[in-house]
């Protein structure tokens, strides 16, 4: 596919250059357009000039959304299925997209179909939406005359992985925002106000333990608060750099195999989402080395990736099914090979692996609901220990006088 250098202008006083990837020069102008440019001039990159200049695009691609394109896949997927051609499809999925950009996005596949290429190539122009596994999703669903069943596959696995996702969100939604107030507010506590409270007894003598803590660390935070601050952008920084690294972040993930409860959380919805992935790509009928790179490719954790991968090598150059190599795997249970070796020895792999995808989903929805529950009367726990200590280490000294009195 040829690439394309093109000059635009982004509202009346910006003006951007870039590449991009196209079947022609029409596909092209379409594309930029769905970015929501408008072209200035467009014409083929000579090898000097190909390099990554993406940043515009990236930033419109940000602007759509998971969701948008698990329903464009919905909707496109209902449409195959009725008979209805690809590009009357896609011209009625126009029509229904709320999301601007993405409407322009979907306009510019329909050019590129228009003029001549398959689906599979217009939605590859598109990485930032249509990732590598869609794309040889579509492209199969193509060269078998199936593509209306690939399409509702595609839009069953991406919904039932939306749900996955809001689950997960969902259960670390409550107890991040608790923890992110509750530090914010202590903090704020300790330099700004507790300072000038804990004055009023700085010419008592032998003030009682939790007292002398309280001014301690409230004269600690009101000297350091901006160091403090300062600090802990330091290390978020860090940590996002070394995260970033391919190192950093399998160094990271390791940790949370090692962690108990995180430990559950994450192998149980990894494992959900890999059998998913690959029982989809089966059914579908590409190869099984294939499918184990494009279903390696989904998994956030970079240490149950790596032994994806490691079984596609022995699965290729040493002969060993799938279930042998998911037997010497560390963190993938023996449910999970038993399952695929029922499935390899019955001749349905995909529907094996189909079911552990839904027993670990489900899984996932239980441990998430248990977490919940139990984190909520933990982290109220916490918060009314630490008040508890500020007001009586408030207190005491007043009691003390009174009693004295």
């Amino acid at each position: 596919m040829p690439t394309y250098a093109y000059k635009a202008k982004q509202g009346p006083g910006r003006t951007v250059n870039g590449q991009l990837q196209a079947e022609s020069r029409t596909a092209a102008v379409a594309a930029i357009d769905a970015l929501g440019f408008s072209p200035v001039w467009v014409r083929e990159a000579t090898p000097d000039t190909r390099q990554s200049s993406r940043g515009s695009r990236l930033g419109a691609m940000r602007r759509i959304s998971y969701r948008d394109v698990t329903v464009f896949s919905r909707q496109l997927a209902g449409l195959t299925r009725a008979g209805v051609p690809i590009l009357k499809a896609l011209s009625t999925v126009v029509d229904q997209t709320e999301n601007a950009r993405f409407r322009r996005v979907v306009e510019a596949i329909a050019a590129s179909i228009r003029d001549g290429a398959m689906l599979s190539d217009a939605l590859a122009g598109y990485p930032e939406l249509f990732s590598e596994l869609y794309v040889s999703m579509v492209r199969s669903g193509e060269s078998g005359g199936v593509l209306d069943r690939i399409l509702v596959r595609l839009a069953d696995a991406r919904e039932k992985e939306e749900d996955v996702r809001r689950k997960v969100q969902a259960a670390l939604a409550y107890p991040a925002l608790v923890l992110t107030v509750g530090a914010a507010t202590v903090f704020i506590l300790f330099s700004f106000f507790l300072p000038r409270v804990v004055a009023l007894f700085e010419n008592y003598r032998d003030l009682p333990l939790p007292t002398r803590i309280l001014m301690g660390m409230s004269a600690f935070f009101s000297a350091n608060w901006h160091w403090i601050v300062i600090a802990v952008l330091l290390v978020g920084a860090v940590f996002n750099r070394l995260a970033a690294m391919e190192k950093g972040r399998t160094f990271f993930d390791g940790i949370k195999l090692r962690v108990p409860v995180v430990r559950r959380f994450v192998q149980q919805s990894e494992i959900a989402r890999f059998a998913r992935t690959l029982a989809l790509l089966t059914q579908s009928g590409i190869p099984i080395e294939r499918a184990l790179t494009l279903s390696a490719g989904t998994l956030n954790n970079a240490v149950l990736r790596d032994e994806i991968l490691h079984i596609r090598d022995e699965t290729v150059h040493q002969g060993v099914r799938l279930s042998g190599g998911l037997r010497r795997t560390q963190h993938f249970p023996s449910f999970v090979s038993n399952m695929a070796a029922v499935g390899e020895e019955s001749g349905r792999l995909d529907e094996a692996l189909e079911e552990v995808a839904v027993y670990y989903e489900k899984e996932v929805d239980q441990l998430g609901r248990m977490a919940t529950s139990l984190l909520e009367p933990v982290l109220i726990l916490v918060v009314g220990l630490v008040v508890g200590f500020i007001v009586a280490a408030m207190l005491l000294p007043i009691f003390e006088i009174g009693a004295v009195r």
